[in-house]
């Protein structure tokens, strides 16, 4: 007989044993799948981070410095992104838990704490690095990165279970995956322009006004209700551990390196294929199409068995012939029933 959906090819499936090291999927949603990053494009991540606990992850992409590039904003945000690291932020954004550093004032007669605080104003320098370009991009003047961001979802045994496949000739090599996270762009630059607008405000208010000099304060202890249980509370304790968490800096390599390339093979197959020991099903043929089967409806359904060999008559009968030999069947013998009739 002719078969209408015939076998194009058989695969023998192995599974890869699980390893210490951690297998993420990282996704770049605005990114075009004919844009890799690869060291050919010129666009090849310069830094990867992560904070573990809270599951942060931002990748800085080198951005293309010789063409389409606007060197006035460049520097404008490269700046903003420096100052506000000499305020001590750390990260941006979410990951940051939305918590801004400020430049602390300078108590009368003390120098600043933390250093010397950078000009919030100073456009004068701006005009000069944009002048003298390739220098200030060398000293870390100009943003010259696009960064990508996102939380990973790690497997919690309640979702899905997600495998990452590899073929080799008539094999399938599925290793367990430990967790997904979806990349979009992130706008630290922009974040960081707010927060040095805000300093400012914050400095010229106290130049009016003066800086508040340090008092001794009395304070009264008291106890509070253990709490935390409440979503608000929970979200709050979220964001402050996200922000107090330090960022672990990864070893990136790109697609076509060496390095990558045995990563891929030692880590994505089963090297002994030959003793590898077969997996068997804890569920016969009966059981598990009674698990895939969807129940029967009706209240006087009778339960049928899933057994291969039973037989299903389907009907090919519209519905309007089924409701009228219904009708004929419910009518009295000496009632006419007239064709395509509801009961």
């Amino acid at each position: 007989m002719d078969d209408a959906d015939p076998v194009i090819a058989e695969y023998d499936v192995f599974i890869t044993p699980e390893m210490e090291q951690q297998l993420y999927v990282l996704q770049y949603l605005n990114r075009r799948p004919n844009q890799p990053f690869v060291k050919s494009e010129g666009a090849v991540p310069s830094e990867v981070r992560v904070k573990e606990q809270s599951g942060f992850i931002e990748v800085d992409v080198a951005l293309p410095m010789k063409t389409n590039f606007n060197r006035q904003a460049g520097v404008r945000w490269g700046e903003a992104m420096r100052k506000t690291k000499q305020f001590g932020q750390k990260a941006y954004g979410i990951a940051s838990g939305f918590e801004r550093a400020m430049p602390r004032a300078a108590r009368p007669g003390a120098a600043a704490e933390g250093g010397v605080q950078p000009a919030l104003d100073d456009n004068a320098n701006e005009d000069e690095y944009v002048a003298n370009f390739e220098d200030a991009n060398e000293k870390g003047h100009v943003l010259n990165t696009q960064t990508y961001g996102g939380q990973l979802v790690k497997e919690d045994g309640k979702g899905p279970t997600y495998m990452l496949g590899t073929f080799k000739k008539n094999q399938l090599h599925l290793t367990r995956l430990n967790g997904l996270v979806q990349l979009r762009t992130q706008f630290h630059h922009l974040d960081a322009v707010s927060q040095l607008e805000a300093a400012q405000r914050r400095r010229e208010k106290e130049s009016q006004d003066g800086a508040k000099p340090t008092e001794p304060k009395a304070f009264m202890p008291t106890v509070k209700k253990a709490g935390g249980d409440t979503a608000a509370e929970i979200t709050q304790a979220f964001m402050k551990s996200a922000n107090a968490e330090k960022w672990n800096k990864l070893i990136y390599h790109y697609e076509d390196a060496d390095a990558s390339y045995a990563a891929f093979e030692e880590r994505l197959f089963l090297a002994d294929t030959k003793d590898a020991p077969k997996l068997h099903s804890s569920m016969s043929d009966d059981q598990y199409l009674e698990a895939i089967s969807a129940p029967s409806g009706g209240k006087g359904a009778k339960k049928k068995s899933h057994k291969r060999h039973d037989i299903v008559d389907i009907s090919d009968e519209s519905d309007d012939d089924v409701e009228t030999k219904r009708a004929k069947a419910e009518a009295p013998a000496d009632t006419e029933v007239p064709e395509h009739a509801a009961p």
